[in-house]
């Protein structure tokens, strides 16, 4: 073969700028149809875990409940909120508090002194004691999570610890309180840990929905420290992941939170048909 063919033969190896640029735009393109499937793939894988989780919680729930008499934790006012008192149950495992879609500690996000304004959607309370982010009474350090409990489906103390508050007999919402499994007559309405802003809330049906996604309502009452729009997060494509008093676990629709049965003595006659712009497009249940 002669040197010229030799070269041209050589040279017909390579690819040329425009076939190049055909490769490319065929891989963007590519890309383009499948990284919305692959992100939609992502949340339901999310969302399964999730739900999976909150089983396992629900286990969790069942053997306290079966050493206690069917008795819920005291709570708060006890020096031991739910992730202290269950601890016994579920040692060494610590990230079964975190929804897999919310692991954004605000301990590494957040401003110090501002943190409970800066809560969001997808954010996780903790970590305790980092960059100066508090320990509660009711925690302890490096405590972390991204679920939230019902705070009436407790059995707080009448006299509580030094430091903590009392809820004695005269106490407003002192009857609002499930205090044991027994006593939820239906127990499938009954929420008892979910998705959440903070450690944990206690509804009223009067709670205002939060004005945009991921912000907590004016607290209207001391009591519920921002109620229900601690737990109107989306985080799971059409509303948060809940467990129930029944064991059973399932997505909640956003508008759907307000039809629960949070309290003992919650009022489902109570009508509301004003959302702000942002829940418009949520089902009504």
């Amino acid at each position: 073969m002669s040197q010229s063919r030799k070269a041209k033969s050589a040279g017909n190896k390579g690819f040329t700028l425009i076939e190049l640029l055909v490769v490319i735009a065929i891989i963007a393109l590519l890309l383009s149809v499948l990284l919305p499937s692959l992100r939609k793939a992502k949340k339901q894988a999310q969302s399964v875990l999730c739900l999976s989780q909150l089983r396992q919680w629900g286990t969790l729930y069942t053997l306290y409940a079966s050493d206690y008499n069917s008795h819920l934790p005291a709570g708060w006012n006890s020096k031991k909120m739910w992730m202290t008192e269950l601890m016994a149950y579920y040692q060494d495992t610590d990230d079964l508090r975190l929804c897999p879609a919310a692991r954004k500690f605000l301990s590494q996000t957040g401003t110090a002194g501002s943190w409970w304004t800066e809560a969001g959607e997808f954010s996780a309370w903790g970590v305790y004691g980092e960059n100066g982010y508090p320990t509660p009474y009711y925690g302890q350090a490096g405590q972390y999570g991204s679920y939230s409990v019902n705070s009436w489906a407790l059995d707080p103390l009448e006299v509580g610890l030094p430091g903590t508050y009392n809820v004695p007999k005269n106490y407003p919402y002192y009857d609002n309180f499930w205090r044991k499994f027994s006593n939820a007559k239906s127990p499938s309405q009954v929420p008892l840990m979910g998705a959440g802003m903070w450690e944990g809330a206690s509804p009223l049906e009067t709670d205002a929905a939060p004005p945009s996604q991921g912000v907590q309502a004016p607290t209207q009452n001391a009591v519920n420290s921002g109620g229900l729009s601690t737990f109107c997060l989306d985080r799971h494509s059409g509303g948060p992941n809940w467990l129930f008093m029944d064991n059973q676990v399932r997505k909640v629709g956003m508008k759907e939170l307000w039809r629960l049965k949070w309290h003992t003595q919650w009022d489902n006659s109570i009508s509301r048909s004003l959302w702000p712009e942002w829940m418009l497009h949520y089902p009504e249940f």
